[in-house]
């Protein structure tokens, strides 16, 4: 079976015009015919506590409202490709719909069930607490536009544009990034066809950059704490040193 890394292919953008770019592109591939767009609203709750103990033992806890209804999944992260989409994974990971509106707190039952039969081995923590510690630590408004993309050979693949407005409550810091999701839904047998369009895709659109990061990692990428004053003062020392060393004539090493 094929991984996630091969199924789906995700990208950032240069800019907000990247998106309509894109599309033209698309247009002028006379191979392909697109669909009429589908739009939704999301928004992704992602929680923790002040110790941050579901990262420490790389757990993801997220509430998914869309509308009136909600999904809140729990799950093991991984971060190798081959975890992706197998049996393994999902064994690791655990959801159910509940009302949007509805706390955390009434699902508390549901997330300790899902959590010890995840894990094989007792839990160096207890559920009931951790859970009973968590908030909100981000917040992901996810403006989304899905089209379908039919092509020879019976391909199928679903194009998906989301506009994200991320909120850290950790750091305190907001984010605005846009990404462009390509996902194969026809059978496997035409995943050559995916590969080449890809390959025309990536050839023709140099304004996106493929990435393997989820949103929550993007989101987290995107809102890291600014340097402090410190920080900023040491790493200009250092730059300072290494272009006086530069004008000595000496060799500055470089780190990977």
């Amino acid at each position: 079976m094929l991984n996630i890394f091969k199924l789906e292919r995700r990208y950032t953008v240069f800019d907000e015009k990247t998106y309509s770019h894109f599309l033209k592109t698309l247009k002028t591939m006379t191979t392909y015919t697109l669909d009429d767009p589908v739009r939704k609203k999301i928004v992704d709750y992602y929680y923790d506590n002040d110790a941050r103990l579901l990262e420490e033992n790389e757990l993801l806890l997220r509430k998914r409202v869309c509308g009136p209804k909600a999904e809140l999944k729990i799950k093991r992260r991984y971060f190798n490709p081959q975890y992706f989409y197998t049996d393994n994974l999902r064994s690791h990971e655990r959801e159910k719909e509940i009302p949007a509106s509805e706390p955390l707190s009434k699902h508390f039952f549901f997330l300790n069930n899902a959590l010890n039969s995840m894990f094989s081995n007792a839990l160096k923590f207890d559920p009931d607490k951790l859970f009973e510690q968590t908030k909100v630590n981000v917040i992901i408004k996810i403006d989304q536009v899905t089209r379908k993309l039919f092509g020879y050979g019976g391909l199928k693949i679903e194009i998906r544009h989301e506009k994200l407005k991320i909120q850290n409550k950790m750091t305190k810091r907001k984010a605005y990034t846009e990404i462009i999701q390509l996902k194969l839904l026809s059978a496997e047998d035409t995943f050559p066809l995916f590969e080449d369009f890809i390959t025309r895709v990536e050839k023709h659109c140099k304004e996106i950059f493929y990435t393997q990061d989820s949103k929550y990692e993007i989101a987290i990428k995107n809102t890291k704490p600014l340097p402090t004053k410190e920080e900023r003062k040491k790493h200009k020392e250092e730059m300072l040193r290494k272009k006086a060393m530069e004008n000595n004539g000496e060799v500055v090493e470089k780190k990977d």
